[in-house]
């Protein structure tokens, strides 16, 4: 999976917009059976685990948020499932996007995501992704009027 977040300046890692997402998914999302960094010291990677999934029998979403305010929210089921929602610089799609699954190594789309502030896009994230676990509908992560 080619990953463009890498190709564009998008800043450093915010620890507080991190610490917001981590509050609000497990406030609110009870599936969410674990909300850790991928490090104590330098965290770059809040890493929600899921109690459910979509394909299989958990998942994990990979969140990251820069103080330009550009994120990413990358979900996975291992090698064979993966997407993603990002916001970030990008010259050939809006940027606001949409990396499908089951790989997410594809052109992105636009996202149905259209809020910029870290509580709102988590609770959308975490939303349309329950959506999709509790159909089996892939379709449900691009909703035309997201939650």
């Amino acid at each position: 999976m080619v990953d463009d977040w890498e190709r564009v300046e998008t800043g450093s890692p915010d620890l507080k917009r991190l610490q917001t997402a981590r509050t609000v998914a497990t406030a609110h999302e009870p599936l969410v059976s674990e909300a850790t960094f991928d490090s104590p010291v330098d965290p770059q990677t809040l890493q929600l685990s899921m109690d459910a999934g979509i394909r299989a029998e958990t998942g994990r979403f990979d969140v990251t948020w820069t103080g330009k305010g550009h994120y990413k929210y990358h979900y996975t089921e291992g090698e064979g499932f993966n997407y993603r929602y990002g916001r970030h610089p990008r010259a050939d799609v809006s940027e606001k996007h949409f990396h499908e699954p089951p790989d997410a190594s594809h052109d992105a789309v636009p996202s149905c995501i259209e809020v910029e502030v870290v509580p709102l896009v988590t609770l959308a994230v975490l939303q349309l992704w329950r959506d999709a676990v509790e159909s089996g509908d892939l379709d449900r992560l691009q909703q035309p009027n997201p939650p």
